[in-house]
């Protein structure tokens, strides 16, 4: 049996404008639509909590432990805090930590990934010899080791999942620009006068958004959990503030008795981390048009090859 497989490449026409794409990806990457709609609504929750709970999260509203109902939806924790109150509450808290994070790992680890992969042999060796110490850690030990130094809090908590993060983003950057710096537009540009940054900034760094854009989703989802990890073992933010990681340890002792105290800021937590994997790859389709269509025809290939289309 054999499978004719024509050549991957963008139509022509409307699917090469933006709206094109998005349009393309809307309807062969539905889980991508899915999770972008979720990301919507979890920003939505997170800026408007103040208008959606319908309790203060830190005021005492109700007997503890009281199961969902029609008074309370999600039920009451230990001490009698409306437990849906506390999560949107907390996403504000847990999604800007999350989004503080990547950002930081972002502006640190990139740029040094691009210039240990770009520039002269020994700096290479100097920064990914660094970023492989920093590897042999496992993350959230690194992160541990981080807010011992400087003490639990907020701030550290952004600051400890940021370092974290930091030489993910490098190593990931590193490969790519080695593999970049041999192609002969590169040389061209060497040609005509650009300088080293200038041409790690013009012409490497676009050709690696996507890279980046799928990146920096994706890791929203890692130091939201990260985060939450550590506001679970205290180090983070302080009670009574709202926060999912924080108020899953504080479930954990009523589990058997009341498990939606735990259960719901795990659900959100989980939710969150699925939402950023999909929407990363989501955005990749419709920045990179290529990535769309090559992916979308080879699921056109295996489904011929399934069914025995010539």
């Amino acid at each position: 049996m054999s499978v004719a497989v024509a050549p991957v490449q963008a139509p022509a026409g409307r699917w090469q404008t933006l709206r094109g794409r998005v349009a393309f990806a809307a309807r062969h990457n539905w889980p991508g639509l899915l999770a972008t709609a979720v990301a919507v609504l979890l920003v939505v929750a997170a800026v408007a909590a103040p208008l959606l709970s319908p309790y203060n999260p830190t005021a005492i509203v109700g007997p503890p432990r009281l199961p969902p109902s029609g008074q309370f939806l999600l039920g009451t924790d230990g001490l009698g805090r409306d437990v849906l109150s506390r999560t949107l509450w907390g996403a504000r808290h847990t999604l800007i930590t999350a989004c503080l994070s990547t950002a930081l790992a972002s502006v640190v680890g990139v740029p040094l990934g691009l210039v240990a992969g770009y520039l002269s042999q020994w700096m290479s060796d100097v920064v990914m010899r660094a970023m492989d110490v920093l590897l042999a850690f496992p993350g959230l030990l690194l992160a541990l080791i981080v807010v011992t130094i400087l003490g639990p809090g907020v701030t550290t908590v952004v600051v400890a999942v940021g370092v974290s993060y930091t030489p993910i983003f490098g190593r990931l950057m590193y490969g790519p620009t080695r593999s970049i710096r041999t192609h002969d537009y590169i040389a061209a540009a060497r040609v005509v006068g650009y300088g080293r940054l200038r041409v790690l900034r013009k012409e490497v760094l676009p050709v690696l958004a996507t890279e980046v854009v799928v990146l920096v989703s994706s890791a929203i989802g890692w130091t939201t959990l990260l985060a939450a990890t550590l506001d679970f073992l205290g180090f983070g933010i302080r009670p009574p503030a709202p926060d999912w990681g924080a108020d899953l340890s504080a479930g954990i002792q009523y589990l058997r008795q009341a498990w939606w105290i735990s259960a719901v800021p795990g659900l959100a937590i989980t939710v969150t981390i699925l939402v950023s994997n999909y929407l990363g790859d989501f955005v990749a389709s419709i920045i990179d048009p290529d990535r769309l269509y090559r992916s979308h025809a080879r699921v056109r290939d295996t489904a011929q090859a399934l069914t025995g289309v010539e």
